[in-house]
């Protein structure tokens, strides 16, 4: 698999950091698109929707958006992924989330700065 740097155009082979061509670090190139994921409406278990989270941000980190939309729901799934994002947040593996304009049942989360 391979990634398309921004800046230049320059394809890279996957795990580059940086392109060899301009330099520019890839992983924190964006297009300011927003991944959607719906992570707890087809009847699935915590973890089951955790499984799915961490895959959302796995495809989030693959794709030069910069963040993901998650549908979770407004019960255990939404507490469990808050708790989980609040660490990855902590670990400084994401940058941010919050709940999408005011709706409790999905959080944005933002993986780059756009």
């Amino acid at each position: 698999m391979s990634a398309q740097c921004l800046g230049c155009g320059m394809l890279v082979s996957a795990g580059v950091t940086a392109c060899p061509k301009c330099d520019a670090l890839l992983e924190e190139q964006t297009d300011g698109s927003v991944l959607h994921r719906d992570i707890a409406h087809q009847h699935e278990t915590v973890a089951q929707a955790m499984c799915k989270l961490e895959q959302a941000l796995l495809d989030c980190r693959q794709s030069h958006a910069c963040g993901v939309r998650l549908a979770v729901g407004r019960g255990v799934i939404r507490e469990e992924v808050t708790r989980q994002l609040s660490w990855l947040a902590m670990n400084g593996d994401i940058l941010d989330f919050d709940h999408d304009e005011g709706n409790t049942g999905a959080i944005m989360v933002f993986m780059r700065r756009s």
